[in-house]
């Protein structure tokens, strides 16, 4: 399987005896009489890459940055001229894993830019990325860049350095830019980090200190336009940074950049706390202040990063839209249905009658802004059996094409034509008839690559023959601008979901506040805050992060592929499933910058929602997987996912997953039985 890692390396032409030992020569002409070279990495990876020798990079890296090769010239002529061209300059590049077809795996590079080598510049040089932050780059000042590490809030994306769990930097620089000058301050030290939308979000390991970049240091240290977000330093610069900063005094916080930044709330649920102390960093060349004001609880969101503002703008109005409506969910609740439309192909929201589902997505289409036939709500019949029943037939009797009652069909023709416009379809409660028998086609659609997503209505032969084949032609393209969403109610009138379906859609189950909050929330409006203008799809598309390749931590897919196997151990028919593995990768990679979720918190929320749900059957087959519900303790025993969920807390607690492996286990004990 292909990988790429999208964090820049840096790299000089390999030695001889380095060059993977497949060839005598760090260079080579190869069959196609190009150029193709070895290159030694020199800078610390990330954790997931292999302990590889050298990476290969080809002639046409090169030609952007001005090398010439002369193909009319001897071989021996043509290597030599590459070898001493690459003598001065150290090369910064990403590298992608390919498999060849004979299973031998090679590392390319790509993305490949060029620097030259400092006069300082040894053989055995190691260096050590940094991530740079900047008002330019992340959208914020010194005094928020520093109040959000203290507070553990998200400081913005750097794409060029390593956000695996086991990768956190100690150390980060600010950049100052000074009129024509750049100025560096090094604060740290830090042991963890998050990485979702809104970039890193750091734990100290302490408290947070700060030293000036010295100019000798900054002149070791190796910064380019060509990765202008992070600083190659030098290993023993990097341990004197670290040092030099455990012998600084605490960075004292003051108040003013929370005066000025975060202003008071009054009402119910808003919270202040003062501070007030002398700024006072050794060496720092501005004043900086930091926010140490409770987060109001009113509010959905941190302030967003730089281009999350529209995102940010949607959650409160959602979140203002569903308390005017007398509903009253959790805020997780609320960005947990989000990120899943965001990233699923279906989301099914379930819970008891009454919870307001239905609801639910009828203010989320408000919040987004769309009007009329963007949102359909098709209330799913318990004699539907087939597909004509929902989507319609071809009346070869009378020669037209018959669509179904639903309104699906006209909604999916106007979305085929104004592609530019977001479109909502709700089939509500869905389980009433058999979803494997009414949506066979949509289940069969749904996951394929957008663009291939074709619903056929007929046969391409009737089109000739029938009166309105120009209203309804054969097929119907489903756009990327098309959600889907369903409502369920899991009771004795409903029916229990295939695995064909759950490996498609995210399962969310809405939960029930408690009912004195419904005395705070405020008075019904009668008509609701509408917004000033409609999301349209490149906006809803701006929210999303497409992962071109997974991204899951080690330990995550780890974890996931023992679940796996424990799954196939029951029934061999059921387990996680490459298809799941990807959407849960979507799902955190579509995380929106907030504090409520944690990456930890949507990892635990997907396994309860994609992996969870297919685990079912009786006792006899669950008993070891699931354990035993004691009732005097209210505890499960002898389970194996809690077992495994407890050798990898480093990814997640776990703590919804375990609530729901205790309410299967109770079932086992009282029912025999788990759906």
């Amino acid at each position: 399987m292909n990988k790429v890692w999208e964090n820049d390396l840096v790299g000089v032409l390999a030695d001889v005896d380095q060059s993977e030992l497949l060839y005598r020569d760090s260079i080579l002409i190869n069959k196609q009489d190009s150029l193709q070279f070895f290159v030694r990495i020199i800078s610390q990876p990330a954790e997931s890459f292999p302990n590889v020798k050298a990476v290969t990079g080809f002639y046409s890296d090169l030609e952007k940055w001005g090398f010439e090769d002369d193909y009319l010239q001897p071989e021996f002529i043509r290597k030599e001229k590459l070898r001493e061209w690459l003598d001065d300059r150290l090369l910064i590049f990403k590298v992608e894993k390919r498999i060849r077809y004979n299973h031998e795996e090679v590392y390319n590079m790509f993305g490949v830019r060029v620097m030259p080598k400092l006069p300082s510049y040894e053989k055995d040089l190691k260096l050590i990325p940094v991530p740079i932050f900047s008002q330019k780059v992340n959208g914020m000042g010194q005094g928020e860049f520093i109040s959000r590490l203290v507070e553990k809030k998200f400081v913005g994306r750097i794409v060029e350095v390593s956000h695996e769990a086991n990768d956190t930097p100690p150390i980060v620089l600010w950049k100052e830019e000074m009129n024509e000058d750049e100025q560096f301050t090094v604060y740290g030290v830090f042991e963890k980090h998050q990485y979702a939308h809104g970039g890193f979000n750091f734990e100290l390991r302490d408290e947070l200190k700060g030293l000036d970049l010295e100019e000798e240091w900054l002149d070791e240290c190796y910064l380019t336009d060509e990765s202008p977000n992070v600083a190659f330093v030098p290993i023993g610069i990097y341990q004197e940074l670290l040092n030099r900063l455990e012998e600084q005094e605490a960075v004292q916080v003051s108040s003013e950049f929370a005066r000025e930044n975060y202003p008071q709330e009054t009402g119910s649920g808003s919270a202040s706390l003062e501070q007030q102390a002398s700024p006072d960093i050794q060496g720092s060349r501005q004043e900086v202040a930091v926010s140490v004001m409770e987060k109001p609880t009113s509010e959905i969101n941190v302030p967003a990063p730089k281009g999350n503002e529209k995102e940010q703008e949607f959650l409160e109005l959602l979140y203002s839209h569903t308390q005017d409506a007398g509903l009253i969910y959790r805020k997780e609740n609320l960005i947990n249905f989000h990120t899943s439309m965001k990233s699923s192909s279906l989301v099914i929201l379930s819970g008891m009658s009454g919870t307001g589902k239905t609801k639910l997505v009828e203010l989320y289409s408000q919040s987004l802004g769309l009007k009329g036939e963007q949102l359909t709500v098709i209330p799913v019949s318990p004699s539907w059996t087939s597909d004509s029943d929902l989507i319609g037939y071809a009346d070869t009797l009378n020669m037209v094409y018959r669509p179904g009652d639903s309104g699906l069909i006209n909604a999916l023709r106007k979305a085929e034509d104004d592609k530019d416009k977001l479109y909502i379809i709700c089939f509500d409660e869905m389980n009433l008839a058999r979803v494997e028998h009414y949506f066979s086609q949509f289940l069969s659609i749904l996951e394929m690559d957008h663009g291939k997503r074709v619903l056929r209505l007929y046969n391409d032969d009737l089109e000739s023959r029938l009166y309105n084949s120009a209203q309804y032609p054969p097929t119907i393209v489903i756009r990327e601008n098309v959600l889907f969403v369903g409502t369920v109610n899991m009771d004795e009138s409903t029916y229990h979901f295939s695995d064909k379906v759950l490996d498609r859609a995210n399962v969310l189950s809405l939960d029930v506040m408690p009912f004195t909050e419904m005395k705070q929330l405020p008075e019904k409006k009668k008509g609701m805050v509408a917004r000033a203008d409609e999301v349209d799809y490149d906006t809803f598309e701006s929210f999303q992060y497409k992962n071109r390749s997974i991204s899951l931590h080690d330990d995550e897919l780890a974890l996931l592929w023992e679940v796996h196997q424990m799954m196939q151990n029951v029934n061999k028919q059921v387990g996680v499933g490459p298809r799941i593995v990807k959407q849960i990768d979507q799902y955190l990679g579509n995380l929106p910058v907030q504090e409520y979720i944690l990456r930890e918190d949507a990892f635990d929320l997907q396994v309860v929602q994609r992996v969870l749900t297919k685990v079912r059957g009786s006792e006899d087959q669950l008993r070891e997987l699931l354990g035993r519900y004691n009732r005097e303790k209210d505890t499960v025993e002898g389970s194996l996912l809690i077992r495994l969920f407890d050798r990898y807390t480093n990814v997640s607690i776990f703590k919804e997953s375990r609530n729901v492996i205790k309410q299967k286990a109770k079932e086992l004990k009282y029912n025999g039985y788990t759906m």
